[in-house]
């Protein structure tokens, strides 16, 4: 038997720890209330850093709805905001977090308690904006709000430079804003502490996904759904750097020994698109034919230190301008032509054969261009592409058996491409 043969698909020993670190999330959130410390819900995208920075406890409400969706509440609380007259195809996160508030729900449910203030940003969606728009007047607390353009095949120097002051002015009045609400002073000496833990963290990350190269493929999405929270939710603090360290030693042990997540490694996928929060078991049917997902852009997208101008001393000694930076650049908002080249180039590097693509009914931002870098994979790179439309929190939308039956043809497809 080889070594590749002596494991199942598996989660890492050191995954097992992200427990423990998103319970000291929760603790922190709770302790900041009982001790009158400044809270702030945050979208994805917002600059959680500076939160930290100026000793502001974050908390994200799509994390909590995540959270909704895998405990089983996420539908129950999607159809109490439907009752307030949301329609059924605004984003299912936005309505699981309405409708946990409404319903008074505790974290363990992915409720997400009344803050400070809100912070968003439009730099994924605009639904991100409306959504803290409309939960700040419910709630009667302030917000503030970044509008972050989107960098396009055709943005000159010029624009960009533009573009860069533009969302630097607005991360200063940030600052001041926070100060106003809170009385908390901006202080530069923690904001370098917390913008070198959030670049090591990011780091890490990225170089666990560097070991996602080898053949087999140590680490599957039993590892990564889950181990990204910290990105969200913890960037500048340490104990999530351990994590992960922990998590690339044992990942690269596994490498060293030619073992891999999978028992039987046939077929190595990429994922675009959220996870279903509701139905992550889904991911394990993809085992009985010998298929793992070896990259995720949404899972890789958020350690975000990706653009070559945002170096670390960058990130230490200009920590706004930087920010400002990787706000424009952010992965998972590059237009069609610079993603078509990007997932050509992801392909080749982590040996993929084939890309699963979710439509996701509910988030339109995610799932604009999607047919459109179908065709150009395949028609221009020779890359096997499925689609599958389901929904990333509203389990109302997923349809298994159906999905089931599109895996199984497209398996068959690529068996005869990958073994002709």
């Amino acid at each position: 038997m080889s070594k590749q043969q002596q494991t199942s698909n598996k989660m890492l020993n050191a995954t097992q720890g992200l427990k423990n670190i998103m319970g000291r999330h929760f603790l922190a959130i709770e302790q900041a209330f009982r001790d009158g410390k400044p809270t702030a819900w945050a979208t994805s995208g917002s600059p959680v850093e500076v939160l930290y920075a100026m000793d502001v406890q974050p908390m994200l409400p799509e994390n909590s709805a995540t959270v909704s969706a895998a405990q089983k509440f996420s539908k129950n609380f999607i159809e109490k905001a439907e009752d307030e007259g949301y329609s059924y195809d605004l984003c299912s996160y936005f309505k699981t977090n309405v409708g946990a508030v409404l319903s008074n729900a505790n974290m363990i449910q992915g409720g997400t308690r009344k803050p400070s203030f809100m912070l968003s940003t439009d730099v994924i969606c605009d639904t991100h904006v409306n959504w803290f728009q409309v939960q700040a007047e419910r709630l009667n607390v302030p917000h503030y709000s970044i509008d972050v353009p989107h960098v396009v095949s055709n943005t000159n120097n010029r624009q960009y430079n533009y573009f860069k002051k533009y969302v630097s002015e607005q991360l200063y009045e940030l600052l001041d804003f926070i100060q106003e609400v809170t009385g908390n002073e901006y202080d530069e000496e923690k904001a370098r502490e917390v913008s070198k833990n959030s670049w090591d963290l990011s780091m890490v990350w990225q170089q666990i996904y560097e070991l996602r190269k080898n053949v087999p493929c140590p680490i599957s999405t039993r590892d990564t759904f889950g181990g990204l929270f910290p990105l969200f939710t913890m960037p500048g603090l340490k104990e999530p750097i351990r994590l992960y360290k922990r998590m690339y030693k044992e990942a690269k042990e596994r490498v060293e020994k030619g073992v891999g997540a999978l028992k039987h490694e046939k077929y190595r996928l990429m994922f675009e698109g959220i996870p279903y929060w509701h139905s992550l078991k889904w991911f394990s049917n993809l085992e009985k034919y010998g298929a793992i997902i070896v990259y995720e852009p949404y899972t890789y997208a958020f350690s975000k230190y990706m653009n070559p101008k945002v170096t670390k001393e960058m990130v230490l000694n200009k920590p706004i301008e930087a920010m400002a930076e990787l706000m424009l650049s952010f992965w998972y908002i590059y237009d069609l032509k610079t993603r078509i080249k990007k997932f050509a180039e992801t392909v080749k590097e982590w040996k993929i054969d084939a890309v699963i693509m979710h439509e996701n009914l509910s988030c339109r931002p995610n799932s604009c261009g999607l047919y459109d870098l179908k065709r150009h994979l395949m028609e221009d790179y020779n890359i096997p592409c499925l689609i599958v439309s389901a929904d990333m929190n509203d389990p109302r939308k997923f349809n298994e058996e159906q999905m089931n039956n599109q895996v199984e043809t497209f398996m068959e497809i690529l068996e005869q491409k990958v073994h002709k």
